[in-house]
């Protein structure tokens, strides 16, 4: 500040308005006459910040309508529990077939393009088309070279030191009869494992090594693939399968949802066959036309063609399984000894368990 006129000199006016400091300014001066770089550079910091896009401002995305995936990312819950319950059974399949105890873990069950999907299989593997009547379209069950070659060595005694040679190998007629063996045992847990969904009826199609002659859908088509793990003592490999979304969606709600829909409800058609099945059941009917009470010592001295007069009643007794049903009137219908019926008694709980039990008891001292 000047202190004689009590105003501000040129130098201090020139920083205030962005000249910088008169030791900066002097600095720039060397750089040529009327020349300052620090306003310069703040000039530039402008004009690039005023052309930068702003990060806060919404991102717009093209969408094309044509090429958009139908198929629903969501989790199939389900699914997943349907996978476990295959681990568990097809694991006790390979110990009778291999006898070899195998850990099965169910590593995925995700939707994906087909294309993506058979991609990270390595080769050579083993491709196998089953179809899935009732539903529609055909899946793929996958052995990858490693549990080829693992299936061989417990099928064939072998001892899991040499390393396979995977690369350039092609299977020979017999490991693909062992294969195709695995598969049938794959195939019947599978269909066991969904059961409470659906009852499938599957059938293999054909098999091969390469995956272009077993195709089941496009490229681009979604699929549910399955991925599980099998360890058995020195091997380990993967088996894949592989069901076209389209296949699956009908029963999507129940996959979803996580609840087998068909556990709570009554089959109708089931429920007739049962009850079909009740009412042609043979049942043994007895009838006791009359009773006496006589002593222990008596009955002692009976012998055989000795005669035991009874009076003559005229309602007798009627069992069904050694349960009272009723009384009934005894005489003849159309040349044959008949009881017609006259009161009924609807047996209790405690009639039957108690027949059940002098049953048994007449086995047990049989």
């Amino acid at each position: 500040m000047n202190p004689e006129n009590g105003g501000l000199s040129q130098e201090e006016i020139d920083a205030m308005m962005g000249g910088g400091s008169p030791s900066e300014k002097n600095t720039d001066a060397d750089d040529g006459p009327g020349k300052t770089v620090g306003t310069e550079a703040r000039r530039t910091d402008q004009a690039s910040t005023s052309q930068a896009p702003t990060s806060s401002g919404p991102t717009i995305v093209p969408l094309d309508l044509l090429n958009q995936d139908r198929m629903n990312r969501s989790r199939m819950p389900t699914m997943e529990v349907l996978n476990d319950r295959f681990a568990r059974s097809f694991r006790g399949s390979l110990f009778n077939y291999l006898r070899v105890n195998a850990d099965i873990i169910s590593l995925s069950a995700q939707i994906q393009k087909y294309g993506e999907y058979i991609g990270k299989i390595a080769l050579p593997s083993y491709f196998v088309m089953v179809s899935l009547t009732p539903l529609r379209g055909s899946m793929l069950f996958i052995m990858d070279p490693y549990l080829c070659y693992a299936v061989i060595e417990a099928f064939f005694g072998g001892n899991g030191r040499l390393e396979p040679k995977l690369e350039g190998r092609d299977f020979s007629v017999i490991e693909q009869r062992v294969f195709n063996k695995i598969i049938d045992h794959a195939v019947e847990d599978f269909t066991s494992a969904w059961e409470p969904i659906i009852k499938l009826r599957p059938k293999v199609l054909r098999s091969d090594v390469k995956s272009q002659f077993v195709s089941i859908a496009s490229s681009t088509e979604g699929v549910v693939g399955s991925v599980f793990e099998i360890e058995m003592e020195r091997w380990s490999g993967k088996l894949y399968t592989c069901i076209p979304y389209n296949t699956v969606e009908p029963l999507r709600e129940q996959l979803v949802s996580g609840v087998a829909a068909d556990q709570s409800e009554m089959d109708p058609s089931w429920k007739q066959m049962l009850h079909m099945d009740i009412q042609n059941a043979m049942v043994d009917v007895s009838v006791i036309l009359a009773s006496q009470d006589i002593p222990l010592s008596r009955a002692r001295t009976l012998q055989k063609g000795d005669v035991l007069s009874f009076d003559r009643v005229q309602d007798a007794r009627v069992y069904v399984e050694d349960i009272l049903i009723g009384e009934g009137r005894y005489g003849a219908f159309k040349n044959q000894y008949a009881v017609k019926l006259v009161s009924y008694r609807t047996p209790s709980e405690e009639d039957v368990l108690q027949s059940i039990r002098l049953k048994k008891e007449g086995i047990n001292n049989e």
